[in-house]
């Protein structure tokens, strides 16, 4: 038993090093989202596209002079992948999908609840048999990661708030453990329930957001988990040209991510004259001073032109702290 588990102890260790169960992710997470007709081919190009440095050896084998025969092949094969795609997009267009109401009746079918105690461990980081999807009644659950002999908090997730989702869309281990503050009750949805109602929505804005994310300088340091929990908490809303987005002196609730477009910041002077302090565009962000500081807003941003941003509510800002943290130590940056 205890060679066993010095063996286990082993892989997990190389594992970590290697940060292989993110990797693992990324590749079902792209793999889910694009459907390819030859997943092999698919993650071999993927890996070359995404990783040039550490699969140079590979490209190496690709650099002498490829054989008109197998050119000729591929474009072949190529057409005929076209042809099955466009066939497939047909297929799916006439395939049958669940009404809104069809899927709150399933969900509330299949939902049942279940109650735990203060210190109660709901997911254990690790584990390999996750098969269910929480969603909170009532209490607090603290969501934690082990960073080698560090356990590191990234949420405190509160009713109305869900967990548990990324073992069932990937098939991968527990990536963080969720543990009871307090007493607890939980509404639970089983493997396949979550995959037939909420799996396909689920990948493809978190596969945007994440995206996003990614392009961001600001989380340019946070793990894949991470990426994907400021992910799930993000909404999307558009502005018109000349709308303004938020005011001077008001009150503030929400932080801002520009995702497409740009925006214009300004003051009031004490004279009553307006003065336009900054300009932002995508990947940037402002209305974070208000939720670190309780202080109204302390400019106004009004679109230029068309816009798009990701917002995160005061509430749920308040309960990722892994973004708290970036911010606070990046607070002078904006300070709007």
């Amino acid at each position: 038993m205890s060679s066993k588990n010095g063996i286990k102890t082993e892989l997990r260790e190389y594992l970590d090093e290697k940060k292989l169960n993110s990797l693992f992710v990324t590749i079902v997470e792209a793999i889910l989202t694009k459907k390819p007709q030859c997943p092999i081919d698919f993650m071999v190009n993927f890996l070359l596209d995404k990783y040039p440095n550490e699969t140079s050896s590979i490209e190496k084998r690709f650099e002498k002079e490829t054989p008109m025969s197998l050119v000729m092949a591929a474009a072949s094969n190529k057409d005929e992948e076209e042809e099955l795609s466009e066939s497939e997009e047909e297929e799916e267009e006439e395939e049958e999908v669940l009404s809104v109401e069809e899927e709150r009746s399933t969900i509330q079918d299949t939902m049942f609840l279940i109650e735990h105690a203060d210190g109660d461990v709901i997911i254990r980081q690790g584990d390999e048999d996750g098969d269910k999807f929480y969603c909170i009644d009532s209490g607090v659950v603290d969501i934690f990661i082990n960073d080698g002999e560090e356990r590191k908090l990234v949420k405190t997730c509160q009713a109305g708030d869900s967990f548990g989702e990324l073992a069932l869309l990937y098939g991968a281990p527990r990536a963080a453990s969720c543990i009871a503050s307090g007493d607890v009750r939980l509404w639970t949805l089983d493997r396949i329930s979550f995959k037939r109602v909420l799996m396909k929505t689920t990948i493809d804005v978190r596969t945007v957001n994440k995206s996003f994310l990614e392009m961001v300088p600001l989380f340019s340091n946070l793990d894949e988990y991470e990426l994907l929990t400021i992910s799930d908490a993000l909404h999307e809303e558009s502005f018109e040209d000349s709308q303004a987005v938020l005011t001077e002196g008001e009150a503030g609730d929400k932080f801002y991510l520009i995702k497409e477009g740009n925006v214009v910041c300004t003051k009031r002077q004490r004279d009553g004259s307006i003065k336009e302090v900054k300009r932002l565009t995508t990947g940037e962000y402002f209305g974070e001073l208000a939720l670190l500081t309780d202080k109204p807003r302390q400019a106004t941003v009004t679109a230029e032109g068309s816009l798009t941003v990701l917002w995160i509510n005061r509430e749920t800002f308040n309960n990722l702290v892994c973004i708290k943290e970036l911010l606070v130590r990046n607070m002078g940056t904006y300070n709007i």
